[in-house]
């Protein structure tokens, strides 16, 4: 009886195991494998193990220069994207908990709806109005700037509407974290004449820093590896002369141009690997701050 007892669990969970196994685990094992040959077009049916050379190329090798352009604005993407969002997000959390302000929920309601819209929806939304001749933006402005058609305008457009997707979600954590801090610490300061700025930087910021920092990171983590807004506004364009990335392309979109635009399987596969090891080291960071694994 107590073995039953201490097999049901198993039995419970054995049904999710499996379909883990068959839809996730052996497919990423699999691209593991990958990540180790030279599977290509070239080499479709013929290929073979080729050790660390794909890594090799990638870090050392003739890839060396366009990998080290595309990580170094993925890390500018993902890093504006954070900072914005959250500069956003605090400034309009801090506007919504002043008591004074009438109609809060609906100017929350109203701020919360780019984060209920689907991503793709939006995107496909900003880039109809950045379209560089007929797009709204340009036409009411009276403006002729090449939105999505100038590596620099086009950098500048995907952190734009990555801060318009992100931006609610920071709002929301800042607005809870705002209301869990008394408000008689503002009065006691205001009573011995600290001025707004000063209270911000001595009780806001510190009370928010415990609350954000966790978020910081996962967000960090999870715009490195944000497909969606780069794939779908400019598909990694616009064109780089001499280089097979494009000038929006961060590492998953290089990676997923890699491997279903010029068909390098294997290399695709040692870009996807390079990118799980720095997300993975981030999400560790993370927990460790969080405490996510820790026994209770």
């Amino acid at each position: 009886m107590n073995e039953r007892r201490t097999l049901l669990p198993y039995a419970y969970i054995a049904p999710a195991l499996l379909l883990m196994s068959l839809l996730s685990l052996l497919p990423n094992l699999y691209s593991v494998y990958l990540a180790f040959t030279n599977f290509s077009l070239y080499h479709y049916s013929d290929f073979r193990f080729v050790g660390l050379r794909n890594f090799v190329t990638i870090l050392t090798g003739d890839e060396i220069r366009e990998f080290a352009r595309v990580l170094s604005w993925t890390l500018v993407w993902a890093g504006g994207s954070v900072i914005l969002s959250l500069g956003l997000g605090l400034f309009l959390a801090m506007g919504l908990n002043m008591p004074e302000i009438r109609f809060r929920n609906l100017y929350r309601t109203l701020f919360i709806v780019p984060w209920a819209i689907p991503a793709f929806i939006s995107v496909l939304m900003w880039q109809g109005l950045l379209n560089s001749n007929e797009g709204a933006i340009n036409v009411l402005l009276g403006l002729h700037i090449r939105w999505l058609d100038d590596p620099f305008w086009a950098r500048i457009s995907v952190l734009v509407v990555n801060v318009w997707l992100g931006f609610p979600f920071m709002m929301t954590v800042c607005l809870g974290a705002l209301q869990s801090i008394p408000r008689e610490l503002y009065e006691s300061a205001s009573v011995d004449g600290a001025p707004a700025p000063r209270q911000f930087f001595q009780i806001t910021l510190p009370m928010l820093r415990s609350a954000l920092l966790p978020v910081l990171i996962s967000s960090f983590a999870f715009n490195f590896n944000q497909f969606t807004a780069i794939y779908l506004l400019t598909n990694g364009g616009p064109a780089v002369s001499g280089s097979t990335a494009g000038a929006t392309d961060i590492l998953i979109t290089y990676s997923y141009k890699l491997a279903f635009g010029l068909f390098q399987y294997g290399m695709a596969c040692a870009y996807a690997i390079i990118i799980f090891l720095i997300v993975a080291g981030l999400s560790a960071v993370n927990f460790r701050l969080t405490g996510a694994f820790e026994d209770a």
